[in-house]
């Protein structure tokens, strides 16, 4: 079929297309320079980048170059050091002074390590002493899964995508997941897998900077029909599209791996195939690449306490869209009422090129009023935050959810392809969306009142420990 790799998930590119911004020299920091700021590679930084960055900049991980070394990192200092202070990398874009700041695999730097890796740039990026650093770390999985070898891994049929050609939206082949039992996941991670490229890389001179990743997103779900786990069926209609029991995933681009609580289950089928409805783009060169899909399992015997739903599809979507040419900072609005109570577990802002921020404001059915969350935007890393177990926003029934959103449809957006254009809803990727995906697990009255006396006694415990 004539129609990118890998969706890096933890510190996702710290820097393509930067050669530009101009390198440090490789010559040792005077010892002046050393001396006066005191921060090391050694002792320093290289902790930082082991627990933030080397996930994704290491041989198999997404990332353009390796950063595991004093020599892989010395000649991208400059570019570190702008790229952290504007917090464009690590790819993680929770607003740290607005609503709940606890997630899974959180791989945002603190305003410190910002600070430490200025100072130890401002100081001539000096080594310091060999001794001093931390051992290297051990990686679980050498292609660069965020969560070690996975217990199942399923790739799609190869598609190859045009370096000029319209968006293209379809259905692909399923493949089969080879299961002869019923399995709970824990976690899912998607790639996108370029069969060509040795690592990933923009597509220097293009206009717009969304030129990485092919698949703009993939709805990814357990076949339905008359499928018999071969693969050799074909999808049509809505087969792909109907979040349930099973699994249901919309991957997007740059995505990071989902977590799922450890209470909910997830399940995937004995005899399944897991069949794909796609988007893809052109980046401005032939791109031969396939959609692999990671499993990480829940031991055999795991019995989930609820299933999974999805609050997304519908949740403070919105196709009104009017955003002028070159117009910064236009705010759009929805709202809508949850029939049912729930939790929500994830917070997962889905907008499109021009796409700048989202936040997403409670007024529960007391009246009080609660931001749950802001997040920036980039288009090119569309991530999906997994809140922690205890955390995680406990909504009852009646509750409204604000969802507010903000364009930026000027030249200072790198994303935006044509300036001079006025922009509105469209499913091309040049287009714009306002779609709130948070994800869901349904409760009924009884169990939202368990929940919320659990998490109440729980609060009273750590605060009893904390006195």
């Amino acid at each position: 079929m004539k129609i990118g790799w890998n969706g890096c998930r933890k510190c996702t590119s710290l820097l393509f297309g930067l050669v530009a911004l101009g390198v440090l020299t490789t010559q040792p920091a005077a010892a002046g320079q050393s001396a006066s700021s005191g921060v090391t590679f050694a002792k320093d930084v290289a902790p930082i980048l082991q627990r933030a960055c080397q996930n994704c900049h290491r041989p198999g991980g997404v990332g353009p170059m390796s950063l595991l070394s004093f020599e892989d990192v010395r000649p991208w200092a400059r570019s570190i050091k702008l790229k952290t202070g504007k917090r464009e990398m690590p790819p993680w874009f929770i607003e740290k002074d607005i609503g709940i700041q606890k997630f899974k695999d959180d791989i945002s730097l603190s305003d410190e390590e910002i600070s430490t890796i200025a100072r130890w740039v401002d100081g001539g990026a000096p080594r310091g002493n060999p001794a001093e650093m931390p051992p290297p770390r051990q990686f679980a999985d050498a292609a660069g899964w965020s969560f070690g070898t996975p217990d199942l891994l399923v790739s799609s049929p190869v598609m190859t995508v045009k370096a000029v050609a319209p968006d293209y939206h379809g259905f692909l082949k399923p493949a089969a997941t080879g299961l002869t039992e019923d399995r709970y996941i824990k976690a899912v991670e998607v790639k996108e897998v370029r069969l060509e490229d040795k690592a990933f890389k923009r597509t220097a001179g293009q206009a717009g900077d969304l030129n990485l990743f092919v698949v703009h997103h993939a709805v990814i779900s357990t076949q339905k029909g008359p499928q018999d786990g071969t693969g050799d069926d074909v999808v049509s209609g809505n087969e792909v599209s109907s979040p349930g029991r099973d699994f249901h995933l919309t991957h997007e681009l740059g995505q990071n791996a989902t977590i799922y609580p450890d209470d909910v289950g997830v399940r995937l089928p004995a005899k399944s195939a897991l069949g794909y409805k796609v988007h893809l783009h052109s980046v401005g060169r032939e791109v031969p690449v396939r959609i692999d899909v990671a499993f990480k399992f829940h031991p055999n015997g795991y019995k989930p306490k609820y299933t999974f739903t999805s609050a997304g599809a519908s949740s403070g979507y919105l196709r009104d869209l009017d955003i002028p040419a070159g117009a910064d900072n236009v705010r759009f609005d929805s709202v809508y009422t949850l029939s049912k109570p729930g939790r929500l577990v994830t917070f997962e802002p889905h907008m499109h090129a021009s796409g700048k921020r989202m936040c997403v404001e409670a007024t529960y059915p007391s009246g009080r009023r609660e931001m749950l969350n802001c997040a920036g935007y980039n288009h090119n890393w569309v991530k999906v935050y997994s809140y922690e177990d205890g955390v995680a926003p406990l909504l009852p029934a009646g509750t409204i959810l604000h969802v507010i959103g903000w364009y930026d449809n000027s030249a200072n957006n790198p994303r935006n392809i044509d300036p001079r254009n006025w922009k509105g809803y469209g499913n091309r990727s040049v287009d714009d969306m306002f779609l709130f995906l948070g994800r869901m697990v349904a409760l009924t009255e009884e169990q939202f009142k368990e929940e919320v006396a659990a998490r109440a006694a729980k609060q009273r415990q750590n605060a009893t420990s904390q006195q």
